[in-house]
């Protein structure tokens, strides 16, 4: 790090990953072992306190050869473990994934959703993201958002190539939906173009790795009323992750007390909701009838 901290604290945007985040704990518990500041760590390498503290949260993938120069100072050997298995993640962490053009923390978003194993997701107004037609989802990203084409063909595209987890090899993404009637009923792009997408939540539920439920409106109030909202779970030590979209933005949940509200709201809606088998029936029934 020694002699790049301009270029080293003014990285461009690299979103956090799960992976990313791994890697940084690491760090921190070998610095901790040692009895080290990270400022004490950030001196002797001669880079900013900040730029430890952003490595050991995840949110700044690092060279090789700045996780060489963490092991060294925390006398790691790096061709023996756990200095090697660091080094390999370090180098894992440079492959740049397509999300990262998107910039923002949508990117950020796409990126632990990648990695995630599991996610549970509810709608109250709109199809999610990830079981979208191409018809619908460009109907979404036109409506009070983007005018500019080529943003939208952008968008569209990139989320079709996030649809790819759940069918990825050989671990699909599991994924538990609780989509509100509203969402199956509001006419986005018109009705052919919900037709459409009525048969492909169908289709996606014979997926092994698909589960939806539907919430009537029979099912009144409820916790998430007001909210969608979506719980991302991860492999090994990594903690699972809420995230809530907003007009104001977007949230990342992370403490255990948001993460139980979500979980609670998430399990009282799954009681509300009709059976998956009730659900697609009752899909069926919209797409054969109208809404």
């Amino acid at each position: 790090m020694r002699g790049r901290e301009q270029n080293h604290d003014m990285p461009r945007f690299t979103p956090a990953t799960p992976r990313s985040r791994r890697l940084g704990r690491e760090l921190r518990k070998l610095r901790e072992a040692k009895g080290l500041t990270g400022e004490g760590v950030a001196e002797t390498l001669a880079c900013s306190p900040s730029r430890i503290s952003r490595i050991e949260s995840g949110e700044i993938r690092p060279r090789v050869g700045d996780v060489m120069e963490l092991l060294v100072a925390y006398g790691v050997k790096i061709d023996e473990e756990p200095g090697t298995s660091l080094l390999d993640q370090a180098r894992g962490l440079r492959e740049d994934g397509w999300w990262q053009r998107l910039g923002g923390k949508y990117a950020t978003y796409i990126a632990y959703e990648i990695e995630a194993v599991e996610l549970k997701n509810f709608e109250p107004m709109l199809v999610p993201g990830l079981l979208q037609t191409e018809s619908y989802a460009r109907e979404v990203n036109v409506i009070g958002r983007e005018t500019d084409q080529e943003t939208i063909d952008q968008r569209v595209s990139a989320r079709m190539t996030r649809q790819e987890v759940l069918r990825r090899q050989p671990t699909p993404l599991r994924m538990h939906a609780i989509l509100s009637e509203a969402s199956l009923r509001t006419e986005v792009g018109g009705p052919d173009v919900l037709r459409e997408q009525l048969d492909h939540l169908v289709t996606l539920s014979r997926l092994p790795n698909v589960t939806i439920q539907v919430l009537r409106f029979e099912a009144g109030a409820h916790l998430a009323i007001s909210s969608g909202f979506a719980l991302l779970s991860f492999e090994q030590d990594e903690p699972p992750l809420g995230y809530i979209e907003t007009l104001a933005g977007e949230l990342f949940l992370e403490s255990s007390r948001d993460l139980a509200r979500l979980s609670a709201a998430y399990d009282n809606l799954k009681t509300l909701a009709r059976s998956p088998a009730e659900s697609i029936r009752f899909i069926k029934e919209l797409s054969k009838h109208g809404t």
